[in-house]
């Protein structure tokens, strides 16, 4: 239940997993890949995958943080930015045009050891992404105004993670884990290093590290191997290569004693604690038997530690551990979030250390080996649900472990590990001679003090700015005469845009859905409830009632629940957003009529037990409490408020921490006797099944599920007009604000979502969208702005979400008021409207990879009661829009006199520079309404 993404990211830090690729075991069966090396030291390593008519494309460069001057930290982030701004031949935003306007997407990441870019798109436009990453392999455009405008773009990243709960936390982690390597500080890297660089420096570090002999390929989808081997020669196999890169050779001394520190945070509304223990590298074959560990001490909510500090001794609300292991070094960790309230950090801390030496002292249970184990064989299945997983896994085995081979043999290697290769791993490791205690005790100072800023603000712009720059192009590049000069690109895949599936309706009148799909031995089953948040007779309650239902049934307690599903690694989870509700459980195939009964359980006999209900309600408040100093969070939430009124999308579906408190557990009785019935529900089967399996496990599952009474229903409040444009500034401290603009929207049953659909993605939509173009790709105000028209079941918004720099505050509110204006006012030009319809057309297909998506896309059919032949006529709509629907759209729903704009930021700072654009008031941040 705990949101890990914050609740746990002081274990995440210790892990080392920001900007980290966790790549996962590979599946069941093996890759039949094939590898090639060019002449100038290319690799190239395709994979065959016609499951979907897609083609994923990874380019891994062997270059990341580790590899950078100590005085220059950031470099490698800052080239996963630059490697976007184009060449002679593209312009800044052209090549992440080129792939939208086909259907694709792209991006890039920057980790410790790698900087990898991916690119998903039609099978049929493989060429035209090897062209594009060969143009900036070859002819990268590297002058000082894309530079001054990257880094302004990479200094509001940088803000934004120092900005929440536990900024800055990750930097002295990894300064304490490392004092001699380079792992010791983030990727992000620091402001006044990239203010301090020049652009020859940043041109000389693209020519080392960014060359072919230090990149290795990655083609993975429908494409024979000969024909991508052929076009990946064609297209890479004259770039000419560099000397080999220097390598970093320092390697981190083990500690020679446990040592234990407290980091100063001054934004922790949580204290935590952890303990870390230095490992193996990635290709090191004892990095097996460590996950199998950290699986048992702390990884599933039966492991050890949880069942120790969470449901037993209820000193922490989450326990984690997980062993990550980079090309050069690895960390297990062990950490807890420890309960709000009284700290017990020694208690807390005396627990994970019993907990380490417990499993070092003893061989770990059978059960809880074959537990381990079937997690990790799980994770092998799962991936191989999408192709862009394979091709990670293989770019991670062939560039960080020295072996694509690897992917093939990891199966065997989790299968032979036995319970003494698991204390082995235990004695030699975690070792309490060479532990690092970390300890965070609860700070709220950074959250209140008004002067709080970052001091990397101060640092001058000292690099020599270049005036007279070379044309690009790499040493010795000339490209061959019968190169294309511009991206080849082929036109539309024919598609059939209907579901495929079939149903039917069992006694009870629970309707049933069954997609077929036996790419991979892996099925979902989902139960999806009509009732959501939206029907709550006290906020939160939906939600809350749904957690609870894998917290004991009739048959299981909480802990026998989660041992049942967690040795058998099938995953069950209930969630409730404001639309609706679903519980679900996935798992391997032959663990299909498991999961079925356990989902059965969980649906029909749940106890909302009063204890496991207390112990629910003190994790979610201690998320809240988390969550309520995230500044996207306050803004998000002012928004709603202020645009919904009394309707419930006011509220989250999670709600508040004053509704959570006033929950009781007859409050989620009375919700699931009330909404939990088979005629208010849809059941899905998808994945490696048959019809006949399918409707035999659901009859036995739910055919005895009888709805009693009338069917329940819940008045909704309309949303209030909207008022006089208005600016509503939450006052928190810091040196960047969050920025929301709002005016009420239209739903899928409008006349115009089709048009909206188009509108919104040229809008706001895109990176070469109307907004991000304006506030990024421009200005370098952000690093990133979105925006556009939402369609919800009850109502539906118009939003526009970005973040800036204090002082860049009114000048980002103006340039994204003037957009708005501008989609009334501006009719879109026809390759901005062609280039939109093609991108929605073409993205279609791969947005359906998986069973999983195609239930998605029924769900929606059976909830909102659209036509069962809907997306066709989603698709030809889009097809028919033209530029004067899309003027129409906006003009109809865009009042520029009677905008919400929401601003959370400092208000001191803000409020007199705000004014001349709005009238504004300001709210506190614990209480914003």
């Amino acid at each position: 239940m705990i949101n890990k993404t914050q609740l746990y990211i002081f274990i995440a830090v210790l892990l080392l997993v920001v900007g980290l690729n966790t790549e996962t075991f590979s599946d069941t069966g093996s890759l039949d890949y094939r590898e090639a090396v060019l002449d100038n030291g290319m690799k190239i390593i395709t994979l065959e995958d016609f499951s979907c008519p897609i083609v994923t494309v990874d380019l891994w460069y062997h270059v990341g943080s580790k590899d950078e001057n100590p005085e220059r930290q950031g470099f490698a982030h800052m080239f996963e930015h630059m490697m976007f701004r184009g060449t002679d031949r593209l312009g800044p935003t052209d090549h992440f045009d080129y792939i939208r306007r086909v259907g694709g997407n792209c991006n890039g990441y920057t980790s410790f050891d790698q900087t990898v870019y991916v690119q998903t798109v039609p099978a049929n436009q493989l060429e035209l992404v090897l062209w594009l990453e060969a143009e900036r392999m070859s002819f990268l455009k590297i002058d000082q105004a894309a530079f001054d405008t990257e880094r302004k773009v990479v200094e509001e990243e940088r803000r934004l993670g120092l900005s929440g709960p536990y900024g800055g936390l990750e930097e002295k982690a990894l300064a304490e884990v490392f004092k001699v390597h380079p792992y010791r500080w983030p990727p992000i890297g620091k402001i006044p290093h990239l203010r301090a660089a020049s652009v020859p420096e940043l041109r000389d570090f693209w020519t080392r590290y960014y060359a072919p002999n230090n990149a290795t390929l990655i083609i993975a989808g429908a494409v024979k191997h000969e024909e991508a081997q052929t076009l990946a020669k064609r297209y890479f196999g004259w770039i000419p290569p560099q000397p080999d890169p220097p390598r970093v050779t320092v390697r981190e001394p083990l500690p020679e004693a446990p040592r234990e520190v407290s980091l100063e945070i001054d934004n922790a509304p949580l204290p935590m604690a952890g303990i870390a223990f230095r490992t193996t590298p990635l290709a090191d074959p004892d990095r097996i038997p460590l996950e199998l560990l950290s699986t048992i001490l702390g990884g599933v909510n039966s492991s050890r530690a949880y069942r120790s500090l969470v449901a037993e001794k209820e000193l922490a609300v989450g326990v984690q551990c997980m062993n990550i292991c980079l090309e050069q070094d690895g960390m297990l960790a062990l950490g807890a979030a420890i309960t709000p309230g009284e700290s017990r950090m020694d208690d807390t801390l005396a627990a994970l250390k019993k907990e380490i030496k417990r499993i070092r002292d003893r061989k770990v249970r059978p059960r809880e080996l074959e537990k381990a184990k079937n997690q990790m064989l799980r994770a092998l299945v799962t991936e191989h649900l999408h192709v862009v997983s394979k091709a990670r896994a293989l770019g991670a085995a062939a560039v960080l472990e020295g072996d694509a081979s690897r992917v093939n043999r990891r199966l065997d290697a989790i299968r032979e590990i036995t319970a003494d290769d698991i204390q082995r791993a235990a004695k030699q490791y975690l070792d309490p001679d060479r532990a690092l205690t970390f300890r965070v005790e609860r700070n709220l100072k950074g959250f209140f003090n008004k002067d709080k800023g970052n001091p990397e603000d101060e640092a001058p712009i000292t690099g020599q700015p270049e005036t007279d720059p070379p044309a690009p192009g790499r040493p010795g590049a000339i490209r061959p005469e019968d190169y294309p000069a511009s991206p080849p690109s082929q036109g539309p895949m024919d598609f059939d845009p209907t579901p495929r599936y079939q149903e039917t309706t069992l006694a009870n009148g629970l309707k049933v859905a069954v997609v077929e799909n036996h790419e991979a031995p892996f099925v979902t089953l989902s139960l999806h409830l009509h009732g959501g948040a939206w029907c709550d007779s006290k906020p939160g309650a939906a939600a809350m009632t749904l957690s609870m239902l894998s917290r004991g049934t009739g048959k299981h307690d909480e802990k026998a629940f989660a041992e049942e599903l967690e040795t058998h690694a099938i995953s069950l989870s209930a969630q409730a957003g404001m639309d609706s509700a679903v519980v679900s459980a996935d798992c391997v195939t032959d663990q299909l009529e498991r999961a079925a009964s356990l989902l059965s359980e969980a649906v029909l006999t749940p106890t909302f037990s009063p204890d496991e209900f207390n112990k629910l309600k003190k994790q979610v408040l201690a998320d809240l409490m988390v969550s309520s100093e995230e500044p996207s969070y306050l803004a998000d939430r002012e928004l709603r408020r202020r645009l919904y009124g009394e309707h419930p999308y006011a509220r989250s579906a999670r709600a508040e921490t004053d509704d959570v408190r006033a929950l009781t557990p007859e409050d989620l009785k009375a919700w699931w006797s009330a909404f939990a019935r088979p005629d208010m529900a849809w059941f899905c089967v998808s994945g490696d099944i048959r019809l006949e399996q399918a409707v035999a496990l659901a009859e036995q599952a739910f055919g005895a599920w009888q709805a009693e009474g009338e069917k329940p229903s819940a008045a909704i409040a309309q949303s209030p007009e909207p008022g006089p444009t208005q600016i509503y500034l939450v006052d928190k401290p810091g040196d960047q604000s969050q920025i929301r603009i709002a005016l009420p929207g239209i739903t899928r049953k409008d006349p115009g979502y089709f048009a909206s659909r188009v509108a919104g993605n040229y809008f706001g939509g895109a990176f070469g969208s109307r907004l991000n173009d304006s506030l990024r790709v421009k200005k370098g105000l952000t690093y990133g702005a979105r925006g556009g028209y939402s369609a919800r079941r009850f109502g539906g918004e118009f939003t526009v979400s970005t973040f800036t720099k204090n002082e860049s505050v009114p000048e980002a509110i103006r340039a994204a008021v003037e957009e708005i204006a501008g989609l009334r006012d501006k009719a879109p030009g026809a390759d901005e409207l062609e280039n939109t319809k093609t991108y929605i057309l073409g993205s279609f297909a791969g947005d359906r990879e998986t069973p999983q998506a195609i239930t998605g896309d029924l769900w929606l059919i059976e909830s909102e009661g659209l036509e069962a032949d809907y997306f066709q006529k989603l698709l030809a709509g889009v097809q028919g829009t033209d530029a004067d629907a899309c003027t129409a759209l906006a003009k109809r729903t865009l009042d520029m006199d009677k905008l919400v704009i929401v601003v959370v930021g400092p208000a001191a700072v803000l409020k007199e520079t705000l004014e001349p654009i709005a009238p504004v008031t300001v709210v506190e941040a614990k209480e914003a309404k």
